[in-house]
């Protein structure tokens, strides 16, 4: 309800956005402090959230595209050509092998970028997500032509990234990945004076907003309280994580667990409600194919999602081509088949499995364009919205 002076229209509703949309960071400090805390061992932490939760949210983007017939036939062009990102890592490992027949010493500098590009895009990803909930609340919220709409988009945006340009300067293993010594050196250099420029930036940025927040009450205008909610929820986590000294004793691999759990918690939910709103009360469901049988209730949507993240990682964990690898039972010692160089098969198959997440991130910046699809507006219960 939108009150004289308080504004809390929902995407969902009052106790699905607390608890998923912003109270969903929680499971980020949860999942932090079993590491920083109980000094759990975090590869298996991290083995069993891509299982269990991570993968699974790919799932909901084949379920919104490839297993809904008509969602199919009219994207037909993105979702048949998209799928190229599943052979993206195998292509670059044959540039690669190019490079090493013609002698070239550093033949692996390719896969390299490319294995970088896919961090910096995964992390990217998240941040979009986070960007869209809050343009999602600031349409709801009648904020959409509001003068400082594009401010707040560039605190959600660089809220996030400049934590993360910390963290990456600061982690042994990134260190090392960029070509610097894996502890910063003593004294004055140029990455605390980088770490300091961003600290400041981002203590202007929220002392910003959190001024034209109180000015707009002093003024008696509404308060859109959703996306402060949600601004305060997520800078909050990145700026913990990123910032903590403890996260430097993380593997490098288990960082996305710290983070990510908020944006799959989110991502999982908004897709179910979404499928609900689509196929509820709806005579036309059964000509959208699988999805609508899947998307019948929680429990076989929650058992396909799973399903789909366990039989992958399982697979991916059986031939060895996941870190925490030593906990999983291989029985195919795919790393022993040797390729070329000091590439082996499990390479290739890693290479492989990356194209998934890839091709995620690909086909969801063009499923998730409210301004653009109006059958998306009705499913999310929007009014038309601006680009």
């Amino acid at each position: 309800m939108t009150g004289s002076r308080f504004s809390t229209q929902w995407i969902v509703g009052q106790r699905v956005d607390l608890i998923a949309f912003i109270g969903g960071a929680l499971a980020g400090y949860m999942v932090f402090f079993m590491h920083a805390g109980l000094h759990w061992d975090m590869k298996v932490i991290y083995l069993l959230f891509i299982m269990l939760l991570d993968t699974p949210h790919f799932f909901g983007t084949y379920l919104r595209t490839y297993l809904d017939r008509q969602e199919f036939k009219a994207r037909r062009p993105l979702l048949l050509g998209s799928l190229i990102w599943l052979f993206s890592g195998p292509i670059v490992l044959l540039v690669c092998f190019g490079f090493f027949k013609a002698g070239v010493s550093a033949y692996m500098v390719p896969f390299d970028l490319y294995f970088l590009g896919f961090s910096l895009w995964a992390y990217w990803h998240v941040v979009r997500q986070h960007y869209g909930f809050m343009r999602l609340y600031q349409v709801k919220n009648g904020e959409r032509l509001s003068p400082d709409a594009k401010k707040d988009t560039w605190l959600m945006h660089l809220g996030l990234m400049l934590p993360f340009v910390v963290f990456a300067l600061r982690h042994p293993e990134s260190r090392q990945a960029f070509g610097l010594s894996p502890q910063l050196p003593a004294g004055f250099s140029w990455e605390k004076g980088l770490f300091s420029a961003c600290i400041l930036l981002l203590i202007y940025l929220i002392g910003s907003f959190i001024f034209r927040e109180l000015a707009r009450l002093r003024r008696g205008e509404t308060l859109n309280v959703p996306k402060v909610l949600l601004f305060s929820a997520v800078l909050p986590l990145h700026m913990v994580v990123c910032f903590s000294d403890s996260v430097l004793t993380a593997p490098l691999i288990t960082f996305s667990a710290f983070l990510t759990i908020y944006h799959d918690i989110q991502y999982h939910v908004l897709v179910y409600c979404h499928q609900q709103n689509r196929f509820r009360n709806n005579p036309d469901a059964r000509s959208h194919g699988l999805a609508s049988v899947i998307s019948k209730n929680v429990f076989t949507f929650a058992a396909a999602a799973i399903g789909f993240g366990f039989l992958v990682r399982c697979f991916g964990c059986s031939i060895q081509v996941y870190q925490g690898a030593s906990q999983c039972f291989t029985p195919m010692l795919v790393s022993k088949v040797h390729l070329f160089g000091t590439v082996n098969s499990d390479t290739l198959l890693a290479a492989f499995f990356i194209g998934f997440p890839l091709h995620h991130y690909f086909v969801d910046q063009y499923i998730w364009k409210p301004s653009k699809d109006k059958g998306l507006q009705r499913d999310l219960k929007l009014q038309p919205v601006p680009a």
